[in-house]
């Protein structure tokens, strides 16, 4: 048996925490789980108290306040010494074997130095997420125009979400992969390092990909290994400041392995269409929430 170790980064996740622990700490494959709370306010910790008691291979780390996604990976990844790192939303549940399929799969291939399985929604649907080509200016000006359906899925301007395709081989080399479950072999990351700290939240898994990409090692899709995903539940409370974070972060993948390679006319077009993006993006949110207040009735008395 090979050492695991789970990283599962909370930050105000309520009941599904304790779900998500719960189907971890019920894996057929021997592994140590990690907890590190980003100072949440909510009730999420408590409901784990029960497991704390009972399994000695859940260990919990607590931040005074937010660090972020990143940097909260990074607390347990550069610290604590194991063969394979699983990175493992809080609002995911895994199957039994899941951990032990990734494994023994990535075992089999010394090439693959991080992996993603199929990730589900809660009706059995899939994300798009769960595999994805790296996006391009191109690829994200045809997709923001609602045109990338019209091209096929190995044109550069067709959509980048490529999960909800069925592939036919049970393995498959992919450019990336859902930052919603993660697995890193410890060589792998010996080579490029933890996540990108300069990135709060979102895009830092495509920034990892891509780094595993440059760095030798390859990017692999296990579709027989199924991870429930309850998409976006820890970020509800505040959809502005993960709208911010998700621009932002677009921003930086693109200066970090774009800007070189384009002309500066196209570098402007990048800035202000994702500037534009974020100001849609915020409107909508704000017209949400407000359709679904007046949805809801209030409690009689």
């Amino acid at each position: 048996m090979k050492s695991v170790v789970v990283i599962v980064v909370n930050y105000n996740s309520g009941h599904w925490l304790e779900a998500c622990v719960s189907s971890v700490l019920a894996s057929n494959y021997p592994l140590q789980l990690y907890i590190v709370d980003n100072a949440s306010s909510d009730d999420s910790l408590d409901r784990c108290k029960p497991l704390f008691a009972r399994f000695d291979n859940l260990q919990l780390i607590e931040n005074q306040r937010n660090l972020g996604f990143a940097k909260a990976n990074n607390q347990v990844l550069n610290t604590v010494k194991a063969e394979f790192y699983v990175l493992l939303n809080p609002d995911c549940k895994v199957e039994k074997d899941t951990i032990g399929y990734m494994v023994e799969r990535m075992l089999d291939d010394k090439q693959v130095g991080l992996a993603g399985a199929n990730i589900l929604n809660e009706d059995g649907s899939r994300q798009k997420t769960s595999k994805r080509k790296f996006p391009t200016p191109e690829s994200s000006f045809f997709r923001m125009l609602g045109m990338s359906r019209w091209f096929s899925e190995k044109s550069k301007y067709s959509d980048f979400d490529i999960g909800d395709a069925r592939g036919t081989h049970e393995r498959e080399y992919v450019d990336a992969i859902s930052g919603a479950f993660m697995i890193i072999r410890a060589d792998a990351l010996d080579r490029v390092g933890g996540l990108d700290e300069g990135y709060f939240m979102h895009c830092e898994d495509l920034d990892w990909c891509k780094r595993i990409w440059l760095s030798g090692f390859k990017v692999a899709f296990y579709c027989a290994a199924n991870v429930i995903h309850g998409k976006g539940k820890s970020s509800q409370s505040n959809p502005y400041r993960v709208n911010w974070h998700l621009h932002k972060g677009m921003l930086r993948f693109y200066r970090k392995f774009y800007r070189s390679k384009y002309p500066i006319v196209v570098r402007v077009a990048v800035y202000l269409g994702v500037c534009a993006r974020f100001c849609l993006s915020s409107v909508k949110i704000f017209f949400n929430r407000i359709v679904n207040r007046q949805w809801i009735k209030p409690a009689k008395s």
